[in-house]
Formats: structure tokens, C-alpha cells, sequence
């Protein structure tokens, strides 16, 4: 069997360069082709791949997305195992040998997710690392972040995108990967990234694989590091995230879920129920250390917030979209096919305003986390 490790990327190639250095100690573990996906990057993305002529294949994708990115990589390659990496892991000696090993083993495994460990950019804040522990927004695949996991090969239900291995015949059953993001961490540079928040991504793919019958499978010497970059150590970083993830939930449970105006209307009592618990408990949480949070000129954000921001986000962008009829299938239709940079600032000026409002930058980005219920009032919470 043959692999086909496809790498996306964007604007990163200082990052891209190590995860291809890692790759490279392995050339004797199976037989491999390295297919790196240049989505529109204006870095010398291109330069520092064909540096690597020897092992790797340059593509070009002119329209940002990453689903639109990953399908990219699919077409160009012939492998019959498609490995998926982010441009900023580190792969561990062994990982491509256990790949070939399982797959081999198991012909019922249509994906194999890797153990994907912590490398900080930066010493992680205390805080940072109690929101990690409530969400895991630095897409990490692990034991101590997943107690179902033990040390050990086992069946599981989900990958996380750093690094999956997927059966190709199992991915083109399943369609390949449903729509995900638009936009990456480096449209802004230093003022964080603009990203919108569409789809499933990964886990929407393992559902769909093994809704074809095949089982998704753990294997702990299947393994990375996933670096964690500084700026996913602020209070922008997590804000956003949980913003977006609640706006793509929203999304999700009518164009992946395909749910009715029914299971809809039910999903939304739910998450209204879930925000007002929420706020209640950061409420008291803020209240009950109050004096702490002066004293210390608490500067992070607690784990509570976390889930204001992801149940008022989605309930938010449910509005939106019940306002919209259109807009759920044009967003996920936008994140299938990407949108070139030319005409990205045009795509967002022909988005209905409400929805604008709710991406707006100075919200989703604001450095100011909630330390007060005067902060709390400020955002529209209480």
C-alpha cells in the first residue's frame, strides 16, 4: 500500500518547512508521496516546497477553503491511503510503519486517528489550559484529553484534523470532507485571522464513513505533535473559536444534519437553555471571585465564558438563518468551492448585514474578557 501524505497550506512556510522535515526521517517506514496544497498562499510557500522536489508535489488552489484545499489533495495524489496533516505538526518516528500496519491488519478501518500531543509555541497560561480542558480548541487527540482513550489500539468514533489517515475507497464512498472553514489564521496577521465558521470538517467526514460501514480506529504510535501557537494563548483566540463553533453548529444541523423546522425549533429550546444555564454560572463564578480577579488583574478568560459565547453564538446565527432561508446552503456552498481573494471582499459585502454583524472582527477579536457583570451587560449577556 501506498500513502499519500496531503498537506494544505496557507501563508505558513515557516511552519510548512518543519512539518516536511519531520516527514522526511521516515522514507524508509512505507512507500509515500507528499502532496502540499498552496491555498493561494503570498508567502514563498512555493519556494520552500519546490526545495523539496525530490519528495514532494507542489498544487496550487486558488480558492481559500479547506475542504476546497483537501479535495485538491485528494485529486493530485495516487495513493491508496490519503494522510491528512495541518502545515504545523511534527510527525513522531513510527507513524507512517503503524499506518500501514493497521490498515493492512483491518480491512474494516476507513480511518485511523493519530495521538496528537501538545508542543507550545509559548508557556501556555493556567487559564488557557482550564479552557483546553472544557473544549478542545487546540485540536489535540489524546488520553488526557479524551478519557475514552486509553494507551492502547482501540475503536473510537472521531479523528481530529491534525492528522487522520483515511482508506481512499472509504473517503470517495463518503464523498471526502464536508465543508469546514473559510479564511485561515493568517488573513490578519498579527490581529489574529478572519474565519468563518461553516461545517463539520472532520468529524461530519468520520460520521459519513461510517455511515459506509467502516470503523474508525485510535492507534497511539499513529502520532504527532500539534503546535501550539502563542496566539492561541489569548482571549481573541478562544472568543473566537467558541463564537465560530456555535456559528457552525447552527449551519451544520440543516445542511449536514439536514434537520427539520421540528428538531430545529427543538435544538434551539435547547441551546436556550444551555446559554441561560451558562450564564448564570459565570455569573456567580464572577461574583464569587470577584476580589481574586482585581487583586490579580485577571487578564484571561474562565473556562464559563467559553459557553456563553459558543450557546449565544449559535442561537444568534440560528436567527440569522431562519431570517435567511438561503444562507445556510449558500455558506455551505461556499466552503465546498472556496472563493479566490479577488472576489472575497465582494462574497462578504453580498451577506446580509445581520449575518456580517455577527462575524464582525471588533466582536468575535475583542481582547477584553468578561470580568464583571458590567462586562457581561457590555456584550449583551445579562
Amino acid at each position: 500500500m501506498k500513502i499519500s501524505i496531503i498537506i494544505p497550506t496557507h501563508n505558513r512556510s515557516y511552519s510548512l518547512k518543519r512539518t516536511i522535515d519531520s516527514i522526511m526521517p521516515l522514507k524508509d517506514e512505507a512507500e509515500f508521496e507528499l502532496v502540499i496544497v498552496d491555498n493561494n498562499s503570498t508567502d514563498d510557500t512555493r519556494e520552500v516546497v519546490e526545495s523539496y522536489s525530490d519528495i514532494a508535489k507542489y498544487v496550487f488552489e486558488r480558492n481559500t477553503s479547506f475542504t476546497k484545499a483537501r479535495g485538491t489533495g485528494a485529486q493530485n495524489s495516487t495513493g491508496d491511503i490519503l494522510l491528512y496533516l495541518d502545515d504545523d505538526v511534527v510527525v513522531i518516528k513510527g507513524a507512517l510503519a503503524e499506518i500501514i500496519s493497521v490498515f493492512g491488519e483491518y480491512p474494516d478501518c476507513g480511518l485511523l486517528a493519530g495521538k496528537i500531543l501538545p508542543e507550545y509555541e509559548a508557556e501556555p497560561p493556567d487559564w488557557t489550559l482550564a479552557c483546553q480542558k472544557n473544549f478542545n480548541g487546540w485540536s489535540m487527540y489524546n488520553p488526557e484529553v479524551y478519557d475514552h482513550l486509553d494507551i492502547g489500539f482501540q475503536k473510537t468514533q472521531w479523528a481530529a484534523g491534525p492528522m487522520m489517515a483515511i482508506r481512499r475507497e472509504a473517503y470517495d464512498r463518503a464523498g471526502g470532507f464536508p465543508p469546514d472553514t473559510v479564511g485561515v489564521e493568517t488573513n490578519l496577521q498579527t490581529r489574529m485571522f478572519k474565519k468563518l465558521y461553516i461545517g463539520p470538517g472532520d468529524y461530519g467526514l468520520c460520521q459519513r464513513i461510517r455511515e459506509e460501514g467502516y470503523n474508525v480506529y485510535y492507534s497511539p504510535d499513529c502520532s504527532c505533535k500539534h503546535v501550539v501557537l502563542e496566539m492561541r494563548l489569548t482571549v481573541q483566540f478562544w472568543r473566537s473559536r467558541m463564537i465560530g463553533e456555535g456559528h457552525h453548529h447552527a449551519v451544520t444541523n440543516r445542511e449536514f444534519h439536514q434537520m427539520s423546522k421540528f428538531k430545529l425549533m427543538k435544538a434551539r429550546n435547547s441551546m436556550n437553555k444551555h446559554y441561560k444555564r451558562w450564564t448564570r454560572r459565570l455569573l456567580k463564578r464572577l461574583s464569587e471571585n470577584a476580589e481574586y480577579l482585581v487583586r490579580n488583574n485577571f487578564k484571561g478568560m474562565l473556562f464559563e465564558e467559553l459557553w456563553v459565547h459558543y450557546y449565544s453564538a449559535y442561537l444568534d446565527m440560528d436567527t440569522v438563518l431562519k431570517n435567511h432561508s438561503y444562507l445556510s446552503s449558500y455558506l455551505w456552498k461556499l466552503a465546498s468551492d472556496g472563493v479566490t481573494s479577488e472576489d472575497y471582499e465582494k462574497v462578504i459585502r453580498e451577506l446580509p448585514d445581520d449575518y456580517l454583524n455577527l462575524i464582525d472582527v471588533d466582536k468575535m477579536y475583542a481582547e477584553k474578557p468578561l470580568n464583571s457583570a458590567e462586562d457581561m451587560k457590555l456584550f449583551g449577556f445579562c
